[in-house]
C-alpha cells in the first residue's frame, strides 16, 4: 500500500507551525503576567492608601487624646495661685510686709505644693522678688531673684491670671508657670505662682504611639521615641507629604529606616506643638499581604484556566489521536514492507511468523515457503555459538537482547552470503502492527529480527585490507630508508666533528711543537754556553705542559663516570674553586658576590668532578670579562626542591647563533689557540652524570647566566 503525498507534513512547515504555536504561547503568557502584574499593583496601591486612611484617622484620635491629657494634667494645677491669693496670711505679708511672716507662709506654701504635687510655689511682691517660696529650706539665693521681666508676673501685674512656658536648653528642665494677682481692695500687693515641671507631667501621658512635643522654636523637650531631646525637632527627620484619595494630605517622617505617619497641631495658648507619630510597620504588612494574595489568587486563576484548557486540548488531541492511529496503521504497513532492511517476526521457538519484501529478497525465498519455519534454517549458526545459543533459547527470562552481530544467510538456492543480525523482544501493545501482519495469533512472546544483507561492505573491506598491506610495505621500505639517510647524516656529524677536533688539536699543538723545534735548534747552537740553555730547557718544559693540559681535556671528555658516588657539600666546593681564582679576581678588580645559605647543602657526586664543573664556569665568566669594565661575578645557591647554583658575569654574553650548540664538543666562542671548546661540553657530561641539568641565560649584570640544577641529597635518602 503507498502512501499518499498528503499524509506526509514537510518538516519545515512542522517546525513552522510548532514555532507559531510556542509564540503563541509565549504571547498569551506575557499579556497574563502583564495584567497580573498591573492588577497587583492596583491592589497594593488601593491597599496602601485605605491603610493610610485608617492610621490617620487613628493618629487624629490619639493626637485628640493626648492633648486632652496634657489640658487635664495642666487644669489641676489652675486654681493653685487662686488659692494663695485668697489666704489671709499672705495678703498680711504683701500688704504690710510683715518680715515675720515670711517663714510662716514659706511653709504654708510648702505644705500645700506637697499637697497639690506641682514643682514649686512662690509670692512676689509688686517690684516682682520672692517674698516667700516653697523651696525656702534648699534654695536661699531665690529670693535675690527678680521676675519682673517674666511673662507671668507681667500678666499678672495687668490684672490677668498669668501662664507661659519655659525651655531652658542648658538646664534641659522645661517648666511651665500659672499666676494669679493679688489684691488688697483695688490695689495690686504681688501675685502667686505655681512653678511646674513638665517632664514629671508628660510622662502620664498614656499612649501606645510615639508622642512629640516641641515649643514655638521647634526645640524638642518631650519625646516618647529615639528623638534627641532639647534639639530641633524638624532636623532629626525627613518629612514628606502624601496625598490619599480622600483628599487628605498626610505627613510622612523617616528616622534611620523608621517610617512613621504624623498628625500634629499647634497649642496656642500653650505655644507648644504635640505630634503623635503612628508606626506605618502595619502598611508595609498589609501591601505585603495584599500583593502576595493578589499575585497568588491571580497565578492560582491562571492555573485554573490552563487546566480547563489543557483539558479541552487533551480531549481535542485525544479524538486527533484516534484520527492519526488509523492513518498510521497503513503508514506502519507500507513502511514494514517498504523498509531497507529484512525484518522477521519470530516466536518463543524460533519459528518465522513473518517477513517483509527486503527479507524475501535478502533470502531469495517466497512468503510461503518460509512461514512457520525455523529461522535456523536462513542463518548458518552451527559454527556460531552465539547465535546458536540464543535463537535456541528464545523462551527463558534472561533473555538479552542481540545487536548487530556478524553472521551468515542461506539463500533459497542454498548460497550463503554475509549478514548482520539483531534480535529484540516484540511488545505487541508497542508494535500492533507487526501483530496484525503475522498469519497465525499467538499470545506468547515474539521478537524482531532485523537482517542486513552485508555483502558488499565485506567486499570494501576486503580491498582496504588489501590497500592496508601495500602501505604497510611501503611504509617500512619508506622507514628503512630514513633509518639509513639518518644513519649517513649520524656519519657526517661525526665526520664534522671529527674535522673541528683535528683543526683545534692540530692548531693548538702546532704552535707549541714549532716553539720547541726553534728552542731545540737553538740550543745546538748553545752547547758550549750552558748557562744560556737553562733558559730555553725552562721555555721547552712550559710547551710541553701546555701540551700536556690539551690531552688532559680530550681525556676527561671521555673519562667515564665514576659508579660510586658520596655526599659533597656545595658550599665546600665552591669555595675550593675560588680559591684557585684568588689571585687573578683580585688582579683583574673583580666584584665577587657570593650568597650561599647557612644549611649546609649536599648532592650526590665526588670533589674532582664537581669542582672542575665550579672552575669551567668560573673560568669562563673570568674570560668573558676581560675587556669590560667594571667586572662583577655573582655565585648564588638557591635550596627548592632541587638545589640551583647560578653564577652569572657582566660580560658580553652568548652570541644567539651559538646557544643551540653551546654544550657540543669543539664550539667556541674563542678564538683558535685560546682553547679547544671542551670546557661546557665536559661540564653539561659531568651534570649528565650526577642526574642534574644546566641552563644557559641572560644575566641581570648584563653578561651570560649558567644554572647547574643538581637533586638534593637529604638523610632520608
Amino acid at each position: 500500500m503507498g502512501v499518499g503525498p498528503r499524509a506526509v507534513m514537510s518538516p519545515y512547515l512542522i517546525f513552522f507551525m510548532s514555532t507559531l504555536l510556542m509564540m503563541h504561547r509565549l504571547l498569551m503568557a506575557l499579556v497574563f503576567l502583564v495584567f497580573t502584574l498591573l492588577f497587583t499593583w492596583q491592589v497594593v496601591n488601593i491597599t496602601r492608601d485605605l491603610t493610610l486612611q485608617r492610621l490617620h484617622q487613628q493618629g487624629s484620635d490619639e493626637l485628640l487624646k493626648v492633648i486632652t491629657e496634657l489640658r487635664s494634667a495642666l487644669g489641676q494645677y489652675r486654681y493653685l495661685p487662686f488659692l494663695i491669693s485668697q489666704n489671709v496670711s499672705v495678703k498680711e505679708l504683701l500688704a504690710f510686709s510683715k518680715s515675720e511672716k515670711s517663714a510662716e507662709v514659706s511653709l504654708y506654701l510648702e505644705q500645700t505644693n506637697l499637697v497639690a504635687g506641682s514643682s514649686s510655689l512662690f509670692l512676689l511682691n509688686t517690684e516682682g522678688r520672692a517674698l516667700a517660696y516653697s523651696h525656702w529650706r534648699d534654695e536661699d539665693d531665690f529670693f535675690q531673684r527678680s521676675h519682673n521681666d517674666q511673662a507671668y508676673f507681667q500678666q499678672a501685674q495687668s490684672g490677668h491670671r498669668g501662664r507661659q512656658f519655659s525651655l531652658n536648653v542648658a538646664t534641659k528642665r522645661p517648666a511651665y508657670f500659672l499666676s494669679s494677682p493679688i489684691y488688697d481692695g483695688t490695689r495690686f500687693i504681688g501675685a502667686a505662682v505655681v512653678r511646674i515641671e513638665l517632664q514629671n507631667l508628660v510622662k502620664k501621658l498614656r499612649s501606645v504611639e510615639t508622642v512629640l512635643i516641641a515649643d514655638n522654636n521647634g526645640t524638642l523637650f518631650f519625646s516618647t521615641g529615639s528623638f534627641q531631646r532639647f534639639e530641633n525637632l524638624q532636623a532629626q527627620a525627613r518629612v514628606s507629604s502624601h496625598d490619599l484619595s480622600n483628599g487628605v494630605t498626610t505627613a510622612l517622617w523617616e528616622k534611620d529606616n523608621h517610617h512613621w505617619l504624623a498628625r500634629s497641631v499647634s497649642l496656642d495658648d500653650l505655644a507648644w506643638e504635640v505630634t503623635v507619630l503612628n508606626d506605618t510597620d502595619v502598611v508595609n504588612k498589609n501591601v505585603r499581604n495584599a500583593t502576595l494574595f493578589s499575585f497568588g489568587g491571580c497565578i492560582a486563576f491562571g492555573l485554573l484556566m490552563l487546566l480547563f484548557r489543557e483539558r479541552q486540548l487533551k480531549l481535542r488531541s485525544q479524538n486527533e489521536t484516534r484520527q492519526a492511529l488509523a492513518r498510521n496503521e497503513a503508514q506502519q504497513k507500507a513502511i514494514i514492507n517498504h523498509a531497507q532492511v529484512g525484518l522477521l517476526l519470530i516466536d518463543s521457538q524460533g519459528l518465522i511468523r513473518f517477513a517483509n519484501k527486503m527479507a524475501l529478497q535478502q533470502f531469495a525465498v517466497l512468503m510461503k515457503l518460509i512461514l512457520n519455519r525455523p529461522i535456523a534454517e536462513l542463518v548458518v549458526a552451527e559454527g556460531d555459538p552465539l547465535v546458536n545459543r540464543l535463537l535456541t533459547n528464545l523462551d527463558w527470562d534472561a533473555f538479552s537482547p542481540l545487536i548487530g552481530y556478524e553472521s551468515v544467510g542461506v539463500r533459497g538456492d542454498g548460497t550463503e552470503f554475509p549478514l548482520m543480525i539483531s534480535v529484540r523482544k516484540m511488545l505487541p501493545e508497542i508494535s500492533p502492527t507487526l501483530k496484525e501482519l503475522a498469519l497465525e495469533k499467538d499470545e506468547s512472546r515474539q521478537f524482531l529480527v532485523t537482517v542486513i544483507d552485508i555483502s558488499r561492505r565485506k567486499g570494501l573491506e576486503m580491498e582496504l585490507k588489501r590497500a592496508n598491506n601495500s602501505l604497510e610495505t611501503k611504509v617500512e621500505e619508506r622507514t628503512k630508508a630514513l633509518s639509513e639517510a639518518q644513519n649517513e647524516l649520524i656519519q657526517a656529524g661525526k665526520m664534522a666533528a671529527l674535522g673541528r677536533m683535528s683543526t683545534a688539536v692540530v692548531h693548538e699543538l702546532n704552535q707549541p711543537l714549532t716553539a720547541i723545534r726553534n728552542y731545540v735548534a737553538i740550543c745546538k747552537q748553545l752547547l758550549n754556553k750552558p748557562e744560556m740553555l737553562t733558559e730555553n730547557l725552562t721555555e721547552i718544559d712550559l710547551l710541553t705542559q701546555h701540551m700536556a693540559q690539551i690531552t688532559s681535556q680530550l681525556k676527561t671528555y671521555a673519562y667515564k663516570k665514576p659508579e660510586d658516588k658520596q655526599p659533597v657539600s656545595i658550599q665546600m666546593v665552591i669555595e675550593h674553586s675560588l680559591l684557585l681564582f684568588k689571585k687573578r679576581i683580585a688582579d683583574e678588580q673583580v666584584e665577587l658576590t657570593t650568597r650561599l645559605p647557612e644549611k649546609v647543602l649536599y648532592v650526590l657526586g665526588d670533589n674532582a668532578r664537581l669542582e672542575q664543573v665550579m672552575v669551567n664556569l668560573i673560568n669562563n665568566g673570568l674570560d668573558a670579562m676581560r675587556a669590560q669594565s667594571p667586572r662583577q661575578l655573582s655565585i648564588e645557591v638557591v635550596c627548592k626542591e632541587k638545589v640551583l647554583i647560578t653564577i652569572s658575569d657582566s660580560g658580553t654574553g652568548i652570541a644567539e647563533e651559538l646557544l643551540d650548540s653551546l654544550f657540543d664538543p669543539f664550539v667556541t666562542s674563542k678564538k683558535i689557540g685560546d682553547g679547544l671548546g671542551l670546557g661546557l661540553a665536559i661540564v653539561k657530561s659531568i651534570i649528565r652524570d650526577l642526574e642534574g641539568d644546566i641552563v644557559v641565560g641572560q644575566s641581570q649584570l648584563g653578561g651570560a647566566s649558567f644554572t647547574v640544577i643538581l637533586p638534593l641529597f637529604s638523610e632520608e635518602h
